[in-house]
Order: C-alpha cells, then sequence, then structure tokens
C-alpha cells in the first residue's frame, strides 16, 4: 500500500467530501465561468441535464467509489442494501411522509403565503415528483447519511456529527446559488446553511431510530423538497420550525446521548446492511 493510498484509507471522511465536492463544484464552476460553451457542449443546464445530475449525484458517486475501494463487493451490498431498509417503526413514516409536509402547511400559514399547488394533470404529477425525488433524496442521501454519517459518529457525538455534515452539506450547495436555473438561486445562503444544520440534526435523528435507514432519510429529503416545492413552505418560516424541532428533539430524546462520548453503533461502516 502507498503512502498516498493508506493516507486516504485513514481519512475516509475528509476523501469522501474531497471527491464529492470536486465533482459538484468542478461542474459549477465550468457551467458559472463558461456559460455559453457549457451549453453548447452540454445543452441547457436543468434538472433533466445529465451533467446537472451528476453533480447533484455526487455524494452517492463518492460513497460508492470509496465504498468498492474499501471494501469491495460485500461493502456495496450492504451499503446499498439500506437504499431498501423499510422495516422501522410506522411512527417514522407517519413523521416523515405526514408530519413534515403538515409543517411545512403550517409555515405558510403563520408566514401569511399561500400554498403553492403547481400540479395540473396527472402527466405533470409524475414529472413533477420524480423530479423531486432524484434532484437530492437518491443523488444525494446514499452519501451524506450512507457513508459520511455513521463514520462520523465514531468520531464525534451525535449533535457534534449533525452539525459537521449539516455545515458540509449546506456548503457544497453553494455553486447553486449562484447559477440562476437552480431552486436555491432564489434563497438566502446564511438562513440555508442554519436550515441545513437544523435539518442534519433532525435525519441524524432518524438514522439512529430507523437503525440506519437510508430508505428513511431520503423519504424525508423528499418532503422537505415536496414542502418547499409544491406547498410553497417559505424558506425562513419553515426553517425555523425545523430549527425548534431539533432543538426540542435535542433536548428531550436522552437516549440518544447527543452530547455523550462516541459510542459503538448498532451498525457500523463495515457491517451495515
Amino acid at each position: 500500500m502507498t503512502t498516498q493510498y493508506g493516507w486516504f484509507r485513514r481519512h475516509q471522511i475528509t476523501t469522501f467530501f474531497i471527491i464529492a465536492y470536486a465533482i459538484t463544484w468542478g461542474i459549477g464552476v465550468i457551467a458559472i465561468l463558461f456559460p455559453e460553451q457549457f451549453k453548447r457542449i452540454f445543452g441547457e443546464l436543468n434538472y433533466f441535464n445529465p451533467v446537472a445530475i451528476i453533480a447533484i449525484a455526487a455524494p452517492t458517486i463518492s460513497a460508492t467509489v470509496l465504498t468498492w475501494a474499501w471494501e469491495g463487493k460485500p461493502g456495496l451490498k450492504a451499503l446499498y442494501a439500506r437504499f431498501i431498509q423499510w422495516r422501522f417503526g410506522i411512527q417514522w413514516y407517519a413523521f416523515i411522509l405526514i408530519g413534515i409536509p403538515f409543517i411545512g402547511w403550517l409555515s405558510t400559514l403563520v408566514a401569511g403565503a399561500t400554498p403553492v399547488f403547481v400540479i395540473t394533470s396527472p402527466f405533470m404529477a409524475v414529472s413533477v415528483f420524480l423530479n423531486l425525488l432524484y434532484t437530492g433524496p437518491l443523488g444525494e442521501e446514499l452519501g451524506w447519511r450512507g457513508y459520511a454519517l455513521p463514520r462520523l459518529l465514531k468520531q464525534f457525538n451525535p449533535l457534534v456529527a449533525s452539525l459537521v455534515l449539516g455545515f458540509f452539506w449546506g456548503v457544497w450547495h453553494l455553486p447553486s446559488f449562484l447559477i440562476s436555473s437552480t431552486v436555491q438561486a432564489s434563497l438566502s445562503l446564511p438562513m440555508f446553511l442554519v436550515f441545513s444544520l437544523a435539518t442534519s440534526t433532525l435525519m441524524t435523528w432518524i438514522f439512529h431510530h430507523t437503525g440506519g435507514s437510508v430508505l428513511a432519510a431520503v423519504l424525508f429529503h423528499y418532503t422537505i423538497n415536496i414542502s418547499f416545492s409544491i406547498i410553497g413552505a417559505p424558506m425562513l418560516a419553515f426553517g425555523l420550525g425545523l430549527l425548534v424541532l431539533a432543538v426540542l428533539v435535542v433536548a428531550l430524546d436522552k437516549r440518544l446521548g447527543w452530547f455523550l462520548k462516541p459510542k459503538p453503533l448498532q451498525w457500523s461502516p463495515e457491517t451495515l446492511g
């Protein structure tokens, strides 16, 4: 094993972030600095563009490459098996699929906004819901929650792991704030970072209580997208609502040991599945 290879293996989380950022930011920089050339070669930059999909899927690509490198086929099988790990309490399905959209809807009322329902036909419904699923949840969560989070939890307590991951997750979106065709272009970056920290904390909570299910993380991310894009939840009101919820979760769920030193998980990056 070469010295360089050994460094990457010893710093698996750092390596994961480097690859994910390199893919997404590399594509983003080209699209921002050379928009005409990008459009001529790759076409219009939108959520249906294959290059944009690669940029969005960078965390999953990074996790897949590194898991293959460190653990081979058994590791990949265990990692991807958690995509379909659906056996967890029905209360978590209810919280994710009903509770989060309800908070989104409630935030529109509190903010005095009008819910936005853009679905006008069955075809449009299928298109919109599929778009919201693969532009984030499917492309990201195998990396953020499937690969990075378990490794962070081996080094830090759950709260610190959540905040570290939430920060890097939020900053990873930075190029999209500079591209007019993206959702983030109309959002406040500081508020988005606070939103990412709160959301990351809630996802760690869900991740623990669903046995490390990536499916639960995908569904949570999905209902967040639905709350924004279909219900029309305002970033400020919705983000503050999730932040309050995250604070309550940390304060009330003592079993998780938010502030305690890292302890052996019921799963590990080597034996997930």
